[in-house]
């Protein structure tokens, strides 16, 4: 479970509605705002311009179609409740709102950050996390507060904002964060880097923007500089501790007598919210150019409703937008979705290969009519490889990968490769699975990688399958389901550190060789046995390999 929902329900704990420990929720609220300040800090910290630009064509038009979508979808239905448009439009953009902290908490554990799936949504993440900054700007309007100033009297404060961030950007802060970082004192870069979080959200609002406006920009002051990592380990300690009192402060405010109530209402609309979601987000991926399967694996992966929503919703109360049964609701609501994600995901996957198996899917490439050739799954640094040694060795062989710029570039270079979802059996058909030799699986896909295994095994029972994973423990799972042989990144990581180590220990080159078939044929335990007797004379060596540890080992 996120951690969130523990800040949640201990709000709900020690709340009105558990053991009232606290009776005034302003006095956490005030410390909470500081919280969102610095976690819109952290974000702007962590997204540079630079970084932006790599991902800019997934992130922009990924992320801009899937809120997008969002936004057409529950607007109407929120009209159909009764709300009002300005509410509904409110409403839409709340609810398109995914957990950044859930969602790559999830991949991280699972080993799929660098999946298709896993970069998709990491895309459509960062758009929404950039997106809440304007947001905050965004729903005065949206609640017809028009303040003192007109909207091109704000817009010309916000460009000035803006040129004076800039200046500070170039010639003030990198100069004055190196003075601080020479005088060597942790205290002072710590309280300097406040000064500029604090000092710039303090010039926003003073224009009558928001401080979560000048908090972003502060971030992305300082994430240019050299400095941004060290900014990033002072502040993560103290946005820890406020963020949670702000989800804390949220949970304050939830009524538990409400879902006890209504649990059939508050169940039906986080199902219909998680639903909607997935749909809305599958949608914008598919016209990314991504493959059925991985637009669902991303949509299920999104269909929570995340933490900045909670910042917005604030906002939005505060704003007379919401009534206190609405907000009730809301935070109900947006838990189960945090708290089901995990199932969702697991059955987003069932579904999504279920969906790949179904109707014709998109193949852009010239049919393959080889005879013994060689197919690769994945055309990054291991599938060209793969493709060199065709080369030399004179073999056919056919690629399939599902970026469909590599695909493009690689097929103006004469390369035989086309786009499609090696998971569909018509794909691998495409590519003459029935007569191939040999297939090689190189993509960073755990879960795909076993259902390429288990079709390709199942379509040609003879036919030699070489997977790449990136974990050790895998192997035997990929072995087990048909694979031939499996290289594991993570032991021949371990072969390449053995290797160098005993370069520097200066180990005769003659011996090397057969050092390092000894280490492959032993498996990992080999690097936790003890040394042969002729290396006991390289003490570092010998040591570790006396005391041997969990640590220790490959």
């Amino acid at each position: 479970m996120p951690a969130i929902v523990g800040f949640l329900v201990t709000g709900i704990l020690v709340g009105q509605s558990g053991l009232k420990l606290i009776n005034d929720p302003e006095q956490v609220e005030v410390l909470s705002e500081l919280g969102v300040v610095l976690l819109l800090f952290t974000i702007g910290l962590e997204f540079s311009i630079q970084n932006l630009l790599k991902i800019k064509r997934l992130v922009l038009l990924g992320g801009s179609l899937q809120m997008l979508a969002g936004v057409v979808i529950i607007t109407p239905i929120a009209l159909l409740f009764g709300f009002a448009w300005n509410q509904s439009v409110v409403w839409a953009l709340l609810l398109t709102l995914s957990s950044t902290a859930i969602v790559l908490k999830i991949f991280q554990d699972r080993g799929e950050i660098d999946s298709p799936h896993g970069r998709g949504a990491f895309a459509v993440l960062i758009f929404q996390d950039l997106a809440v900054v304007p947001l905050m700007v965004l729903l005065p309007i949206l609640a017809g507060q028009k303040g003192e100033d007109p909207i091109y009297v704000m817009f010309l404060k916000v460009v000035g904002v803006l040129a004076i961030v800039v200046i500070l950007a170039i010639w003030v802060v990198p100069k004055l964060m190196k003075f601080v970082a020479q005088t060597k004192s942790n205290e002072l870069f710590m309280f300097t880097v406040a000064l500029v979080c604090l000092g710039t959200a303090f010039l926003t609002d003073k224009a009558g923007l928001s401080l979560a406006l000048g908090a972003f920009m502060a971030g992305m002051v300082l994430a240019g500089s050299p400095y941004a990592y060290q900014a990033i380990s002072s502040v993560m300690p103290m946005r820890d501790i406020f963020t949670s009192l702000f989800f804390v402060s949220i949970g304050l405010k939830m009524n538990v007598s409400l879902l006890v109530q209504n649990p059939a209402q508050t169940v039906g609309l986080a199902v219909g919210i998680m639903l909607v979601n997935v749909l809305a987000t599958a949608l914008a991926m598919r016209v990314t150019g991504l493959t059925q399967r991985v637009a669902f694996l991303i949509g299920f992966s999104l269909c929570q409703i995340g933490e900045f929503a909670f910042v917005l919703v604030n906002k939005a109360f505060e704003l007379k937008l919401f009534e206190d049964r609405h907000l009730e609701m809301f935070l109900n609501v947006a838990v189960l979705t945090m708290a089901m994600t995990p199932l969702a995901l697991a059955l987003g996957r069932a579904i999504s290969h279920r969906l790949a198996d179904m109707g014709k899917p998109e193949i852009a490439g010239e049919k393959v009519e080889a005879t013994d050739h060689a197919i690769v799954v994945g055309f990054g640094v291991a599938g060209q490889g793969v493709a060199r040694a065709c080369r030399l060795m004179n073999r056919q062989y056919a690629v399939i990968d599902m970026n469909p710029s590599s695909v493009q570039n690689f097929q103006k270079l004469g390369e035989p490769i086309i786009y499609g979802d090696a998971v569909n059996e018509h794909v691998l058909e495409h590519v003459g699975i029935h007569k191939a030799a040999m297939l090689v699986v190189s993509i960073p896909d755990p879960l795909a990688t076993r259902r390429i295994i288990v079709q390709a095994k199942s379509m040609n029972p003879k036919i030699y399958i070489l997977a790449r994973t990136r974990f050790l423990l895998t192997k035997d799972i990929l072995t087990n389901l048909g694979a031939d042989a499996v290289v594991a990144e993570e032991f021949e990581a371990a072969i390449e550190v053995f290797d160098i180590v005993l370069s520097y220990f200066k180990v005769p080159e003659q011996e090397k060789p057969q050092r390092l078939e000894e280490a492959r044929k032993a498996g990992p335990t080999d690097f936790r046995d003890p040394a042969p007797k002729d290396l006991q004379d390289l003490s570092p060596l010998a040591t570790l390999a006396k005391e041997p540890t969990p640590e220790s080992g490959a």
